[in-house]
């Protein structure tokens, strides 16, 4: 049986935990199951998903995105009052270093204990390891897609850090590209960051058009035929 396993709500006490948390919404839950592992805590990403998960669980469980209009800034301004030490992974290489002028520009306290592309192979990947460990980061923040970005996450765990891990998707990569906020405050009020996205990002038109409902749809038959079990943390 796939577990399945939910926090309800973000919290700061997470900030001190050693523990690897993602993100699942019905473009990723696929790329969930098939890892086949309970080592990661997930947050529901996007209201569809933190709507049907409270009606499955019985439980109230919120939407929580990493990204400006969720807990990006509750995660980095916890860091900076808190001196946490942040590392970052993910995006290309003129993106990563257009989002850390504009992180350092919003968090000016903040201690980055380092930051890299997404863009590595295995041996690299396992140096990099090494590195997020021997800069005794308290946070590391993953921007490296579904699946692979949990993957990492938790081999970062295994590889002896000692810090709370987030996966944040696209942030990196769309923070760079945005002059302020990657979502209009009009568009966030509005709950239309989804079809937004779609208008600046065409790519994610099948995300949500072809993934969502045939993900929905799979989900169901595996509650149906219970082979998935779902818990919910505090």
């Amino acid at each position: 049986m796939l577990k399945l396993e939910l926090v309800g709500h973000y919290s700061p006490q997470l900030l001190e935990a050693n523990q690897a948390y993602s993100f699942i919404n019905f473009a990723s839950i696929r790329s969930v199951f098939a890892q086949r592992s309970g080592a990661i805590t997930y947050f529901c990403d996007g209201m569809l998903m933190s709507s049907f998960m409270s009606r499955v669980t019985g439980r109230t469980i919120g939407r929580v995105s990493f990204d400006f209009t969720s807990i990006a800034d509750q995660v980095l301004g916890g860091a900076e009052r808190l001196g946490k030490r942040v590392y970052f992974v993910g995006a290309r290489q003129g993106e990563l270093e257009l989002f850390m002028r504009k992180i350092q520009t919003l968090y000016p306290r903040l201690s980055i204990a380092g930051y890299h592309n997404g863009y590595f192979n295995t041996a690299e990947a396992e140096a990099l390891h090494a590195d997020i460990c021997r800069s005794e980061a308290n946070i590391l923040i993953v921007g490296l897609g579904a699946g692979l970005q949990e993957q990492f996450e938790q081999d970062v765990l295994r590889a002896g850090f000692q810090g709370v891990a987030f996966t944040c998707g696209g942030f990196i990569r769309q923070e760079a590209l945005a002059s302020r906020q990657y979502y209009p405050a009009l568009i966030n009020r509005l709950h239309l960051r989804a079809f937004y996205r779609m208008y600046r990002e065409p790519h994610t038109i099948k995300r949500y058009l072809i993934d969502y409902p045939s993900n929905f749809l799979h989900l169901l038959a595996l509650l149906a035929r219970r082979k998935v079990a779902i818990s919910v943390g505090e």
